[in-house]
């Protein structure tokens, strides 16, 4: 059995939820020092070797077609609102409502065009329309779930394309948003798959470069590293090891692995070494926990107001753990974030009306948290979900679609521009649409999205087929050559390594 495996099927795919269990999937060294006694001032840290990605995974899958809205016109002279306001119908905002983006330079992609020339964004997401504007938050339009390029209708229905399992299940995109496999259902996740690669870049492996908010996550579950999971009450007096659950008892887990053993001296001798590695990992989760605590102790004070939501509290425990990164001795962090309740099959305009305020001033919070902390072009955050959703109107909302538009935040994105190739909203005779209710098929995939992100991160694009077992069938790097170009790689030494890691085949 690999580890994979045994994380899956004993249970430990459950953990992840407080700081000890997290740890507990976590086998990594556990050496290290508390790094520099004093905090770095915002000049020093603006210049040290430091990145971070920040993934905010919007659960449920979001109807990206009212958060990003045509206004032009397309190439044909049709009015790109009137074909929104026509296709979706009572779902669609009114046009005076929208904020316009200035001069959005939407760029198309493979070949496909962006189809219109104006945009604007849901009246309630100003923060947002603002960073846009000011260079510092750009949209992917029509990114989703890929295996190879499929270019229309015609490619799909061919049966010589592989085609994502489960487009529109939940299950199936919510994993593959995070592993960029859409083949398998047992891949690995990006961020666990960078961090194998990088963590060892890292002063201090006791606390793993991946940090959660989300609990246990696939997007950082690697073939070494897991994630290292906190509550967004991060001070020294919250930051804990909180009651063993029932599994670690003799009426859980162990009392299991006692009765497997039973028939078998194997089963016996595999009981012992899981008990052992368990009461291991138990004093490793304790050490972490210490070192951990002692380094929240070191948060300065911080002027930046983060709004009271439970979204606006995870990014704040983020920018907390961020500012004593030298403590950490961590020059490289991945985090993950959720924030749900995005499947609006019904009451589509309430639910964004309520949900959308919250992500507008949390990552606008965020963002300017790391100005603040002489970071802003240290950390890249971006947005994913399930999926797209239907642009037609299921009379209450929307349902389960495929491609979708997302967001990436930063300063060393290249903002006020949507990368990617929007698609019609007019469905007749629609070649991107994979059926009446307007599924897009994904114009950007999520492999040349997070390739860029990791070129930029540090990664080798000799490495990047590790990370991305897929990316052979869209990209291929020659230097100034970047997947798709929205990201500021000025300052950013690529390496030349010519040994690649062994790339992983599903």
């Amino acid at each position: 059995m690999n580890r994979r495996d045994f994380i899956k099927q004993s249970g430990c795919a459950a953990m992840g939820t407080t700081t000890l269990l997290s740890t507990l999937t976590s086998l990594g060294a556990v050496n290290g020092a508390l790094g520099h006694k004093n905090f770095p001032s915002k000049e020093a840290a603006a210049a040290e070797d430091y990145k971070a990605l920040v993934c905010v995974l919007f659960s449920g899958g979001l109807d990206s077609y009212n958060l990003l809205v045509p206004t032009g016109t397309n190439d044909g002279g049709d009015n790109g609102y009137n074909e929104y306001a026509n296709t979706r119908g009572d779902l669609a905002l009114t046009n005076g409502s929208l904020l316009p983006l200035t001069n959005p330079q939407c760029t198309g992609f493979r070949n496909l065009p962006c189809n219109y020339g104006a945009f604007g964004i849901h009246p309630l997401m100003p923060s947002m329309r603002d960073l846009f504007n000011t260079g510092k938050l750009a949209f992917m339009a029509n990114v989703g779930t890929l295996v190879e390029p499929i270019m229309n209708l015609s490619e799909f229905k061919s049966g010589l394309k592989k085609i994502p399992d489960g487009i529109y299940s939940h299950s199936d995109q919510i994993m593959q948003w995070q592993t960029s496999v859409p083949q398998s259902r047992r891949a690995l996740g990006v961020g666990g798959r960078i961090a194998d690669l990088l963590n060892s870049g890292n002063s201090n492996s006791q606390v793993s470069m991946n940090i959660s908010l989300g609990g246990k996550n696939i997007f950082q579950t690697g073939e070494s590293v897991t994630e290292y999971s906190i509550g967004n009450n991060v001070s020294p007096s919250t930051v804990g090891l909180e009651t063993l659950p029932a599994w670690w008892s003799s009426s859980g887990l162990m009392t299991d692995l006692r009765n497997a053993a039973i028939d078998s001296l194997v089963g016996q001798t595999y009981a012992n070494l899981l008990q052992q590695t368990f009461a291991g990992s138990a004093r490793s989760a304790i050490d972490a926990y210490t070192f951990f605590k002692e380094a929240i102790k070191k948060v300065p004070a911080m002027t930046t107001q983060f709004p009271t939501t439970s979204l606006g509290a995870d990014l704040a425990a983020v920018a907390k753990v961020i500012s004593v990164r030298s403590y950490l001795g961590a020059k490289r962090q991945i985090f993950f974030v959720n924030y749900g309740g995005w499947d609006m099959h019904d009451n589509l305009a309430g639910g964004l009306n309520q949900r959308l305020p919250v992500v507008n001033n949390a990552l606008k919070a965020f963002y300017d948290s790391t100005v603040e902390m002489g970071l802003a072009d240290k950390i890249t955050t971006f947005t994913i979900s399930d999926f797209g959703r239907t642009v037609t109107s299921n009379g209450l909302g929307s349902d389960h679609g495929w491609g979708g538009n997302s967001m990436v935040i930063g300063g060393s994105v290249k903002g006020g521009k949507i990368y990617g190739a929007f698609p019609r909203m007019n469905l007749t005779d629609n070649t991107q649409t994979i059926s009446f209710r307007g599924n897009f098929i994904p114009a950007v995939s999520t492999d040349e999205l997070y390739a860029e992100m990791a070129l930029w991160y540090g990664v080798s694009p000799a490495d990047l087929c590790y990370v991305l077992p897929n990316i052979d069938n869209f990209y291929s790097y020659t230097p100034g050559n970047y997947p798709i170009g929205f990201m500021n790689f000025n300052g950013t030494t690529i390496s030349t390594d010519n040994k690649p890691q062994s790339c992983l085949t599903y």
